[in-house]
């Protein structure tokens, strides 16, 4: 028996119940359609010729959602059904709704106000089946057909037209030629309907199994020009439709349109907030362009798979041989397992124990710079994502994170004159032995970050000596790190005196074991 799907068992008893206070119930609409096509379903529609306000009192527990049009909604057994009455409708305003809705007692005449011949067959809960138009010799043959007149029925609701596409993907049936005439001439009402009502049509279209001829239908019919952002795109368009892979989600077949389109990457949410798409929509499709196009390019590393994620990525993976690539789903997968990290959750240390090392109380934005910075090391196996390894890594950047400066003071010397060294004849502090205070300076700050046994050698210094000093000056000499990379640290450095800069310069030091320097001398 055609009602023995759960989902119809469930629903028998609040058909029984309408019938025991005199009305007539059906089961209608997709349920209907797709159980004669042997497809699965997931909710039923139930018509009755009962009003909303007698279907209130036949049940207990009813919710008023769309009663403005005759609908209530039913709760049995934890499950919630829409019971609707028989209807018919006078004039559409906006292409859309009714702008009045007329309550019949005739099954009949309510089906002949719907859409398709295919959607308007009704089945009581006996199994016996209800249909006036024809529809199910149009499910033999594969046929979308308009009840009555075509011309009507697109009139009254402007969606139907792009409904009618996604009944050729999703179904693969082909479109009856005076029902398509009539989309063609008048699809330009569809851009009256809501930009939600047409994105819904239009992604359960992407995902159907004949995409290929709900596309060609789309352009065909001119539905296109209608749409937000795919005005005189039929190139790209007829691009998709013969993309040769199915697609299994709404995301990837957006990342695969998107990528046809060619949209850089500051139009693509301008695009898809045309489509109304939701803030989690588009950022997934826009990092599943971004991961498609350098995909292209190369496989998957671990900074890609980090930024792309998991999931996305093997919806990428398994379209990609539609691109002409091969499918490397397998070796996606064990790289995502030997990725040490996933999210920055994942890192050994948290912003509690970050502040702690830094020795501040607060953060700021700079905190999330910081846990990039770690996240970009890690992923490049540059840095080990263990707690010791993570801790001393900033512990010896404090200083740069806080962008700390560091003072040290001196008094030039008879020792320190040009005359007395030998780089000069006059008695004024001689170059080479500031930039012995500059050195001293930058060792005294990076010592304290050694390990045992190591110390630090000058390897550069741009110094720009601009003043001379006579004996007995003060010199202050000021210290910044600005970056600490692999063995090497690097500062920006001043000195000054009776309140005048004198010099200024750049110096490179590198850490270094001391006794395997000095046997390698």
């Amino acid at each position: 028996m055609i009602i023995n799907a759960p989902e119809f068992q469930k629903a028998i008893p609040i058909i029984e119940a309408i019938e025991r206070a005199g009305y007539e119930a059906y089961f209608v609409g997709g349920s209907v359609r797709d159980t004669l096509l042997n497809l699965d379903i997931s909710d039923v529609d139930i018509a009755s010729s009962a009003m909303p306000e007698e279907i209130q009192r036949i049940f207990p527990i009813t919710f008023d959602v769309g009663i403005q049009h005759g609908t209530v909604m039913v709760l049995h057994e934890r499950e919630t059904y829409e019971i609707t009455t028989f209807r018919t409708e006078s004039k559409y305003e906006k292409f859309r709704r009714p702008e009045k809705v007329e309550y019949v007692r005739s099954l009949q005449d309510d089906l002949k106000r719907r859409d398709f011949t295919i959607n308007a067959i009704a089945i009581d809960r006996h199994g016996n089946i209800k249909d006036f138009f024809n529809g199910q010799e149009d499910l033999a043959n594969k046929l979308i057909r308009a009840v009555g007149n075509p011309e009507e029925r697109f009139r009254e609701d402007a969606l139907r037209m792009m409904r009618a596409a996604r009944f050729v993907s999703q179904l693969d049936f082909e479109i009856e030629q005076a029902t398509k005439e009539a989309i063609i001439e008048y699809h330009p009402l569809l851009s009256k309907i809501a930009v939600e009502r047409v994105r819904e049509e239009w992604n359960k279209l992407l995902i159907g199994r004949n995409r290929k001829g709900g596309i060609k239908f789309f352009v065909e019919t001119r539905l296109f020009q209608m749409c937000p952002g795919l005005q005189n795109r039929e190139k790209e368009l007829i691009d998709l439709a013969l993309f040769p892979l199915q697609f299994k989600g709404t995301t990837i077949a957006w990342t695969v349109l998107v990528h046809f389109l060619d949209l850089k990457d500051e139009a693509i949410e301008p695009f898809l907030r045309q489509w109304k798409c939701s803030r989690k929509e588009i950022m997934d499709i826009r990092i599943g362009v971004q991961a498609l196009n350098k995909r292209l390019q190369q496989f998957w590393d671990y900074p890609l798979l980090f930024e792309t994620g998991i999931e996305i990525a093997m919806e990428i993976e398994a379209i990609i041989e539609g691109f002409g690539l091969p499918n490397q789903s397998e070796n996606l997968i064990e790289l995502n397992e030997s990725m040490p990290i996933h999210t920055l959750k994942d890192l050994a240390l948290d912003g509690k124990e970050l502040l702690s090392l830094l020795g501040i109380q607060r953060g700021g934005p700079f905190v999330g710079e910081i846990f990039e910075e770690l996240k970009t090391l890690v992923l490049a196996n540059k840095l080990e994502n263990s707690p010791f390894a993570l801790r001393d890594f900033i512990t010896k950047r404090r200083m740069i994170y806080l962008d700390e400066t560091f003072e040290a003071a001196y008094t030039v010397g008879q020792k320190d004159l040009a005359s007395e060294i030998g780089s000069g004849t006059l008695p004024v502090l001689a170059t080479p032995a500031l930039l012995a205070m500059i050195e001293n300076a930058c060792m005294g700050i990076v010592k304290e970050h050694l390990s045992e046994g190591d110390t630090t050698v000058g390897i550069q210094c741009d110094l720009h000596h601009k003043k001379a000093s006579p004996i007995h000056a003060e010199i202050t000499v000021t210290v910044r790190v600005t970056e600490h990379r692999g063995n090497k640290y690097f500062f920006e450095c001043t000195a000054h005196s009776q309140g005048h800069e004198i010099a200024s310069a750049k110096h490179t030091r590198a850490v270094v074991n001391a006794n395997a320097f000095m046997d390698s001398l």
